[in-house]
Formats: structure tokens, sequence, C-alpha cells
């Protein structure tokens, strides 16, 4: 699923829309489903189904899909390091920043700047 389609093609509730906003604000902080819900002023796990149940996602996928989208903007037009990519969009473990990344687009952040690289 396309994030921009969680964003724009459908109306959520009010809580499920703060969700979404707020963490396209805060994606490179710790967002952790404590601090979310505590956000909302929702439990965890009610939190958690009506996530799921209004995008088709969890809201810890959604953060991933909203990281490696904004890393994937940093990998193309800037120098940094991968490192610098990962703790810049929020992770604060390169390796795993390396997995999610693969897991979602198919490759690693180093192969897919190499490529973006030699298209240009």
């Amino acid at each position: 699923m396309n994030i921009n389609n969680i964003n724009n093609n459908k109306i959520y509730s009010f809580h499920i829309r703060r969700a979404i906003d707020f963490t396209k604000s805060n994606y490179e902080e710790s967002l952790s489903l404590d601090i979310i819900s505590e956000f909302l002023g929702l439990n965890k796990c009610y939190f958690c189904n009506l996530f799921k149940k209004e995008t088709g996602i969890t809201y810890s996928n959604y953060v991933n899909k909203i990281r490696i989208e904004k890393s994937k903007k940093l990998l193309h037009h800037t120098n940094l390091s991968i490192l610098e990519v990962a703790l810049a969009v929020g992770y604060n473990n390169q390796n795993y920043y390396n997995m999610a990344f693969k897991r979602l687009i198919g490759t690693t952040p180093l192969k897919y700047r190499n490529k973006l690289r030699h298209v240009q």
C-alpha cells in the first residue's frame, strides 16, 4: 500500500487522522505505541485495532513506510552516510533501518543509492 493512499483517498476518524498527521510531523522522533496512544488519549490495544481497521496496515508498518519514503529522498538528494540517513528519519539502529528498507523496497539503502547515481 502506498502511504499517499492512507493520507488522501479516504476519510478517517478523528483519532486516525490525528495519528497520521502526528506521525508525518514527528517521524524522525521516537514513535512507540505508548507515545501515540498517550498523545491520542486512547488505550493502546484499541488504537492498534482502530488503525489497522481503518488503514489496512499496522501502525508500526505505517511508521516504517513513512520513514523509508523520507529516507529515499535523503539517499537521492544528499551525501549523508547510510547511518546519518537512518538517524535523520528516526531509526536509532542502522541494521534495523537496512532490514526495514530492504523489506519494503527490495534492496539495501546503499544499493538503492548507487542505482540512482548510475541512472543519472
